[in-house]
């Protein structure tokens, strides 16, 4: 019984695994930033989100949404959308002690403000009253006084052809 007590004394002590090590702000920035530049913003996102979830206390996990609305601002990400964007930003703004890209975000709300403006205003159509059309900026009445114009010739070289061989 003492050799039992003994073997399994000196035995060498099973304990769970050790968890995973953070990884370092830096570390994690350059991973995320590897995945988007490959076009993955959805790995981007999951590493920071990643990061955020397992160092809630460091500072650096607050300032990890900048990035995460960053990525939701890139045109490129086409799973994204400014509204998405802006909404992230101002929850990083919003956040306390979100001290090192504040300015920054400023700066990309106001952009992704703009374009969202801009992506709205060209998206108007035309408004159709009737036999008239009204056209809201210059570049669509050009592309329809064209088709208009293209439509007249074809129209005009029919009866040229019709009236140099009236017999067919």
């Amino acid at each position: 019984m003492a050799s039992a007590w003994f073997a399994t004394a000196c035995a060498p002590a099973r304990s769970a695994p050790l968890p995973a090590p953070v990884p370092t702000y830096a570390s994690t920035l350059a991973a995320a930033q590897k995945r988007a530049d490959s076009g993955d913003y959805a790995g981007a996102d999951r590493i920071l989100a990643d990061f955020a979830l397992r160092a809630p206390n460091k500072a650096e996990a607050h300032e990890i949404s900048f990035w995460r609305a960053l990525y939701l601002v890139d045109p490129s990400n086409r799973s994204s959308s400014p509204e998405e964007g802006i909404r992230a930003l101002d929850i990083y703004l919003k956040t306390p002690g979100t001290v090192n890209y504040r300015p920054q975000a400023l700066v990309l709300k106001r952009t992704a403000q703009t374009v969202q403006t801009l992506r709205q205003a060209s998206q108007v159509t035309p408004k159709v009253i009737g036999r008239d059309t009204v056209f809201v900026n210059r570049e669509d009445e050009i592309v329809a006084l064209r088709d208009q114009l293209a439509k007249a010739n074809a129209e005009l070289e029919r009866i040229k052809r019709r009236l140099a061989n009236p017999g067919r």
